[in-house]
């Protein structure tokens, strides 16, 4: 699935209990919210990968469309909100 996050908005932190999530980053930048209080940057290029159960989200910080690539490693991941 391709995402567009448009600046200033967030993909709330959420799980899949069953399945891996990997975005791929196509344009745009974001703060990655990786679950534990953690919080890394995500720029055009790079690679996030949450495993089953792993929280999850994103913010768009930057002044453009934060646009990636998300492909869930399971047919029934499940998709839960979480607490960042």
């Amino acid at each position: 699935m391709v995402w567009h996050v448009h600046p200033g908005q967030e993909i709330a932190a959420h799980i899949h209990p069953h399945g891996q999530d990997t975005w791929t980053v196509l344009s745009g930048m974001a703060d990655y919210f990786q679950g534990n209080g953690i919080v890394r940057a995500l720029r055009e290029g790079e690679i996030a990968v949450a495993r089953p159960g792993q929280v999850h989200g994103a913010r768009n910080t930057g002044t453009e469309p934060f646009v990636f690539v998300s492909v869930v490693a399971s047919a029934n991941a499940g998709f839960v909100l979480a607490e960042r």
